[in-house]
């Protein structure tokens, strides 16, 4: 009796284990299937597998493993094994070890071992935040070479920037400048920089006061005339100013596109008349090539309600809008222009002491405002460049 209990308990232990051999030596064949889309209550049923063990495998090994490329179920454990005794040993040296060491040394150790490994690598050996460590290195303002050389790189470009403007920009135009040209500075930092080295806008603050004032009711005056503008050439305003040169009066005459705030066309005369408004908007106009369903917005001066100049929009079929009487904030892009053009580039350098220095200096001035002068309204970009950007 003993005789048959002893044959029948070794056949269940050869049985098992051999069961167990080939279940272990089908286990990549099984998950194979499984990724192929077999039934996982076939697999169970086909290969003696447990439903609760062909899940566990599933979700312990990848899809890839097992395939062409990828790694076999055997050297898979391993990997595994392997990584957890370095996530404890690691676990170990950091509670220990590492622990020992200040920051300030963990970070020199860092510097000498750097650009053997990741960064990424020496920082979690060391319990360092990679981002800590990128600022030690890179924005360090007492130790580190390259941000003094960045900082003085900036500076030089900043000052050079400020001086071309004619000391009026300040730290957003001179960001918004040097962004276009590559540098990835903040109007935080140019400011900073700006306050170092003494360079101060010639803006003073009761006028920054004037321009919050005039920004409201340059928004309230579009509000008013309803100008939706979502291209070139549907809205021009108009204006004119005086400028005086040694006691005599000269007259000049804008056209702005109320989109890109380009001007199109400008003058200059000796006199404020319509002939002066006329033949500076017959030039903008064919400079523009010859734009339809245009909308000319303009003040209530004589210039531009005479019948001389109303009778010429007629001709081009042309729609002309005034600003409300005693209301000239309705016309505030052309009022601004002109602000901005006698402080910097007019009166800048003292009043000019002959029409022809007159003349010069309009050109010199209208050619940058086009090309080059950072506009708030357009995001800091130059009206020539907000238009090409805008191109259908």
């Amino acid at each position: 009796m003993l005789l048959l209990y002893y044959i029948i308990f070794c056949f269940s232990f050869n049985y098992n284990n051999g069961m167990r051999h080939i279940i272990y030596n089908n286990k990549q064949r099984i998950l194979k299937l499984y990724h192929e889309g077999i039934s996982p209550t076939f697999l169970s049923k086909e290969y003696h597998v447990p439903q609760s063990t062909l899940y566990y495998w599933v979700k312990k090994y990848p899809q890839k493993i097992g395939t062409q490329n990828g790694a076999s179920l055997k050297r898979w454990d391993k990997i595994i094994t392997h990584n957890k005794k370095i996530e404890a040993e690691l676990s170990f040296l950091k509670r220990t070890v590492v622990k020992e060491f200040s920051l300030r040394e963990r970070l020199n150790i860092i510097d000498k071992e750097y650009g053997k490994e990741s960064v990424h690598v020496q920082c979690e050996a060391l319990d360092v935040s990679r981002g800590t460590y990128l600022n030690h290195k890179y924005r360090n303002k007492k130790d580190n070479a390259w941000f003094k050389r960045r900082e003085a790189e900036c500076e030089e470009l900043i000052t050079k920037i400020f001086e071309e403007s004619g000391r009026v920009y300040g730290s957003r135009k001179i960001a918004a400048i040097m962004q276009e040209q590559g540098k990835h500075v903040s109007s935080g930092y140019v400011k900073r920089l700006m306050i170092k080295n003494g360079l101060i806008s010639v803006w003073n603050t009761s006028y920054k006061g004037i321009l919050v004032t005039a920004r409201q009711l340059r928004k309230s005056a579009h509000a008013s005339a309803d100008f939706k503008v979502d291209g070139i050439n549907q809205v021009w305003v108009s204006d004119t100013s005086a400028i005086s040169v040694h006691g005599r009066y000269y007259y000049v005459c804008v056209y702005i596109d109320l989109f890109s705030r380009r001007v199109v066309g400008w003058n200059v005369g000796k006199n404020n008349s319509t002939q002066l408004v006329k033949r500076t908007f017959i030039e903008a106009y064919k400079d523009r090539n010859n734009p339809q369903a245009l909308i000319v917005h303009t003040d209530n001066g004589v210039c531009y309600t005479s019948y001389s100049f109303n009778r010429l929009l007629q001709k081009f079929k042309l729609a002309h809008s005034y600003s409300r009487i005693g209301i000239p904030h309705d016309n505030a892009v052309a009022e601004s222009f002109f602000n901005i053009m006698k402080r910097e580039g007019i009166f800048l350098d003292g009043a000019p002491r002959s029409y022809k220095e007159l003349e010069d200096r309009l050109i010199s001035f209208i050619e940058r405002y086009n090309t080059s002068r950072p506009h708030e309204h357009l995001s800091y970009i130059s009206p020539n460049s907000f238009e090409i950007k805008h191109q259908n």
